[in-house]
């Protein structure tokens, strides 16, 4: 069984994650996800990465429907 929490009070996640480290290890595995906001600069990296392929719709459409 897999749960996921999300919880945005730090003092309660810190709880949380006591509580469950008391555990076993082969009895639950616990692993955290940093939620970082999304950042502009994320999206421009990819600025520019197809700027030498010939992509059209229409060459996306056929490899598509080769398929």
């Amino acid at each position: 069984m897999q749960i996921s929490l999300n919880i945005k009070n730090e003092s309660i996640s810190q709880k949380v994650l006591e509580f469950l480290s008391s555990f076993k290890k082969e009895d639950i595995k616990i692993e955290t996800i940093d939620d970082k906001p999304f950042r502009e600069e994320s999206l421009s990296s990819f600025a520019g990465m197809w700027k030498d392929r010939d992509i059209t719709i229409e060459t996306l459409r056929e490899a598509a429907w080769k398929k």
